[in-house]
């Protein structure tokens, strides 16, 4: 899966170099955590149905979702910016919609099986209305993934504000992630911590990864209670009739 998505990186990128989002994100750190993060919320996937990529930017969730289960799935993409990444979008076989509304979606009540929101809610303008308008486009009991979810007490997040770089203005505690999602209708199934504190910028904005000795310090970090130092949330949670 990570090397679909590497060929969809070098393809765009020949056609269009200049693009700093895509170069940055290209790397092996980065296209690892999104394979990685997504095998997390994968058996959460419906094996039929309806899913939007909400927020999707370039898509390479719906690329690994098409991926994995091939034409059973009926996918839709959305974001505030235009069609530029259609290459991923033909790839993915994504009906996309380009949103004229940081908040209302252009789809009818009761319409997905699954949302997939990757790195998307601690960027809105209104994240507890924009989970509103989540709720009311699931189907009953239709899951919700939140991904990439910026944690309060990360190292990344700190080590960003201290060279006064911060790429998320919104941070969020485990429990604060938790209470917006009850309080927006919503029943958390799994809530947990993204192990990616061996992604960590070097002075040059780059980022460095040693993915084997991190492997070997996960389990040492974990009973040491320090994955709260992980850079990212997760979550999956339930559209809920009642709670």
């Amino acid at each position: 899966m990570t090397n679909i998505l590497r060929l969809l990186y070098q393809q765009y990128l020949e056609k269009f170099p200049g693009d700093d989002f895509l170069n940055e994100h290209r790397g092996t750190a980065y296209l690892n955590s999104t394979v990685e993060t997504f095998r997390f919320y994968e058996p959460y996937l419906p094996t039929t149905g309806k899913i939007l990529d909400w927020g999707c930017h370039h898509a390479p969730d719906a690329c690994l979702i098409r991926s994995a289960r091939g034409d059973a799935v009926e996918l839709h993409g959305c974001d505030v910016r235009g069609d530029r990444y259609r290459l991923f979008y033909d790839f993915a076989g994504l009906q996309y919609e380009y949103l004229q509304d940081p908040i209302h979606l252009p789809y009818p009540n009761d319409n997905f099986d699954v949302v997939v929101a990757s790195g998307v809610l601690e960027h809105v303008p209104f994240d507890y209305e924009s989970l509103k308008e989540l709720y009311r486009v699931l189907k009953p009991r239709g899951r919700l993934i939140l991904t990439y979810l910026p944690n309060i007490g990360s190292i990344a997040e700190w080590w960003r504000r201290r060279r006064k770089r911060p790429a998320h203005l919104r941070l969020y505690s485990k429990s604060q992630a938790f209470n917006l999602l009850l309080h927006s209708g919503f029943r958390p199934l799994v809530l947990g911590f993204q192990d990616r504190m061996d992604v960590l910028p070097t002075k040059g904005g780059n980022y460095r990864v040693n993915d084997a000795a991190f492997r070997l310090l996960r389990p040492l970090l974990r009973l040491a209670r320090l994955e709260r130092l992980s850079s990212c949330l997760c979550a999956v949670a339930e559209k809920a009739t009642y709670l």
